[in-house]
This record gives structure tokens, sequence and C-alpha cells, in this order.
């Protein structure tokens, strides 16, 4: 009898078995992403039963001898019937339970439902669970309306940043000689061929982040302003879930790149939630999953 674990972030989708004991039997994890609301659902659904199945193969295991599913993803908290239908079809002796990929990463990292997290990788969110039971989540709201404090918001301002030098309405810094590097370009009108290609992914904004925080690291003023209210919109979605949930003082842990390597902006975080030790999770975001199922029956189940 196996768990199956699905983390389906903006960036990797990974799939876990696990045995007892959340035992790994076998991971397999893809550098994409199958957030629907980016591939469209038929090609997240093609995605995800295709991987499913190799991962299975792989194994070595029949899909009969998993009897609980857990899986989070990005882009399926509005849709959660579309992801439910899916692994019912994969797996239909097993007990389905899905989540937004946030809510997975939190029961991992604390190893139950209970406590906050924090989330910067990709995308950006704050969620909570008290001891009576009671979730409640801010931000998650995807690239195009928010993501305060994550990969894509750091690389998105980065670009803006560079806009501004070049109106002259800000001090150029080492940032901006930086950012023509790396995207390679030598003009500021590249900026927007670069910026509006069509083909252009969001990833590749995101993957600018690591270049902002090693430039505020060195100490460029430019950088460490924007790294800094990354850190301000990360908390303020931190104060909105434990106001919500009346916690005090609640167990507060990190997910995401960005939070769980040590970074400058884990460390402004920190110092704004007055951490002296660097949260470390009990579990990954994929392990959660396969804990939120073999809990599940704690867990309303999803139909």
């Amino acid at each position: 009898m196996f768990s199956l674990g699905i983390d389906g972030g903006g960036s990797t989708l990974r799939i876990g078995i696990y045995g007892e004991s959340l035992k790994c039997i076998y991971l397999l994890e893809l550098s994409e992403t199958a957030n629907p609301s980016v591939l469209g659902f038929a090609q997240a659904e093609d995605l995800l039963k295709s991987t499913l199945q190799k991962t299975l193969d792989e194994a070595g295991i029949a899909s009969s001898t998993v009897h609980y599913v857990g899986a989070g993803m990005a882009g399926a908290a509005q849709n959660p019937e579309w992801l439910n239908a899916i692994l019912k079809q994969s797996f239909p002796d097993a007990q389905v339970t899905v989540a937004p990929d946030y809510e997975i990463a939190l029961i991992g990292a604390h190893g139950e439902r209970y406590g906050v997290l924090v989330l910067s990788g990709t995308g950006s969110a704050a969620c909570g669970i008290n001891a009576s039971g009671d979730s409640a989540h801010a931000g998650g709201w995807g690239y195009l309306l928010d993501d305060g404090g994550s990969g894509y918001w750091l690389g998105l301002e980065m670009l803006r940043s560079a806009t501004r030098v070049a109106d002259g309405c800000m001090e150029e810094t080492a940032l901006y000689q930086q950012t023509f590097a790396h995207l390679k370009i030598s003009s500021p009108d590249e900026l927007i061929s670069w910026t509006y290609n069509p083909e252009r992914d969001n990833r590749e904004i995101s993957q600018m982040a690591p270049l902002v925080l090693a430039c505020a690291a060195a100490g460029d003023k430019e950088a460490y302003r924007i790294v800094e209210e990354g850190a301000e919109q990360l908390y303020q979605l931190y104060l909105s879930v434990v106001k919500r949930l009346d916690f005090t003082n609640p167990p507060v842990m990190f997910a995401g790149g960005l939070l769980s390597s040590d970074t400058i902006l884990r460390h402004l975080l920190m110092q704004k939630l007055n951490l002296e030790k660097v949260p470390t999770p009990k579990y990954s975001p994929v392990e959660g999953a396969a804990l939120m199922a073999n809990i599940s029956k704690d867990i309303q189940p999803t139909s």
C-alpha cells in the first residue's frame, strides 16, 4: 500500500511515491510547470497524466497499489474538481485529496495541519491553519495581479528599475548594467522588445531574481531597496493570515526557492518576524502532499 504526493509549483512538477513513515520509494522531478493557468487545462492534464504514468512505470508500481493520493498545484486552487477528476481517473481506488500548492508546503514544513507558512518562489503567498482547523491565505494571485516578494516580482522590479534609470528619473547603480549584461542587450530600447516578446516565459523573468539578490547582498542601493520592499510585502501577507486566524506567535515556516536558501530576502524577512533561527521544514512540499493524503480523514475531502 503506497501513498503518492504531487507538488506542482510554478516552475517544477514533482511526483513522489511513499511507503510507511513517508519512506520515499521513488521521486520524479520535471523542470516545468503543470499550472493550468499557464498551459491551459488540456495541456496541463496531458502533462500530469503522462508524468503520473511515467512515475509508476519507472517505480515499477501498479496504480492499484496506491491507496492515498495528495496533490497541490499552482493554478488549480480555483478548480479543485478538475484536478480531483484527473487523479480519480488515474487512481480510481485511491482516496484523493487536493489542495493549493501552498497548503501542501505548510503541511510538509510543519509535519501537521497547523502553523503559518510564507512562500516565495516563482510566485508568493502566505497561509495558515489554526488549532480549530480554520485556514486562511493571502497572496497567490499570480504574476499578472501581484505575487509581491516573489521571484517574478523581483525580476520585474529589476526591469522597471532599468526603465526609470533610462528615463533619467533615478540614479544609475550597478544593477542597471547588470540588467543589460544578463539580458544580453545593449540599449534601453531593447528592453521593450525583450520584455514583450510573445515567446517570453514568465519564468525567464523570475530567473532574474538571483541577480537582484546578489546585487543587494553586494551593497547595491537600488537592488537592496527592491529586496527590502519584497520582504515587506511577504511580511504583510504573514500579518494578514495571523490576524484572520487570531493567532498569537504561531510557528512559522518558509517555502519556495527564495526563502529555502540563504538569501538576503530571507534574512530581511526573518528580521521583520523576529526569528533568530532559520525555520527548518520537517518535510518537502511533495512529501507534504503525501502526508496530507494520509491524514485526510481529518480533512474535509474534496468531492
